[in-house]
């Protein structure tokens, strides 16, 4: 377990919550592989239920319904991203640039299964989902759209995006381009260039874009700050997910 695991103020688990905890994990394991394999609409509460080796009633006992069941999963899987944006952020201040952030959150969606699966899920399902997260996950919804334009925020009184459009058309664009690579297919038949090649020109996308030339002070003096916020959410990703799986 990392220290980003394990956000300050978290309390030990007796013996009991311990138990329950790797066996919502389990329940959570199940479902992640369900959704990879089948899409949300094809992953039945009883599939997973098998999957796990417990029985319907008992994965009720951790998540009401199967809204509750699957957010959850897509909370873990957006704490792991952050967990691995903020360690990169950490390493290399430079990494909280919107070019490069965007090849980080490319890859890490690539290679992540659930993240690919909800990319690709259709969108009554997706809305469904939407739909019940402001009802099940309390503020979440809330910190999520706070840390978007935070980033954004910082980046501008450092000097480090451009600033001639409004904040939120400014994040609206981004993730556009970002959705618009994930989603599209190759160029021409056999001329898809690699993962890393497309993460590549993404990055130089965004740069040319959204970037100003700004020196590396002021990147340093804004990583502390956009890992903060990410920190942020990290944190209450964590919580939320926390609270699902014991309630």
């Amino acid at each position: 377990m990392t220290p980003l695991d394990t956000p300050p103020g978290t309390t030990s688990m007796t013996p009991a919550e311990a138990g329950r905890d790797r066996r919502a994990e389990r329940i959570l394991d199940a479902a992640a592989e369900l959704l990879a394999a089948r899409g949300y609409r094809g992953a039945a509460v009883e599939d997973v239920a098998r999957r796990a080796g417990v029985g319907r009633g008992t994965v009720h006992l951790h998540f009401a319904t199967k809204e509750a069941l699957f957010l959850t999963v897509l909370m873990r899987s957006q704490r792991r991203m952050t967990g691995r944006l903020i360690e990169d952020m950490r390493a290399d201040p430079a990494a909280v640039l919107p070019g490069e952030l965007a090849r980080s959150a490319y890859l890490l969606i690539h290679h992540d299964p659930v993240a690919r699966a909800v990319l690709t899920a259709d969108s009554e399902s997706l809305d469904s989902l939407g739909r019940s997260a402001p009802a099940l996950t309390g503020d979440l919804v809330e910190t999520r759209e706070r840390v978007a334009d935070g980033y954004f925020e910082v980046l501008r009184t450092h000097g480090l995006v451009r600033a001639d459009s409004p904040l939120r058309l400014q994040r609206h664009a981004f993730a556009a381009v970002l959705t618009g690579f994930l989603l599209s297919g190759p160029a021409a038949p056999g001329e898809e260039p690699g993962v890393e090649a497309r993460a590549g020109m993404l990055a130089g996308v965004v740069r040319s874009a959204f970037e100003t030339p700004a020196g590396p002070e002021a990147v340093r003096a804004a990583a502390p700050e956009v890992i903060a916020l990410c920190r942020s959410l990290h944190d209450r990703l964590h919580e939320e997910i926390g609270r699902q799986k014991l309630t």
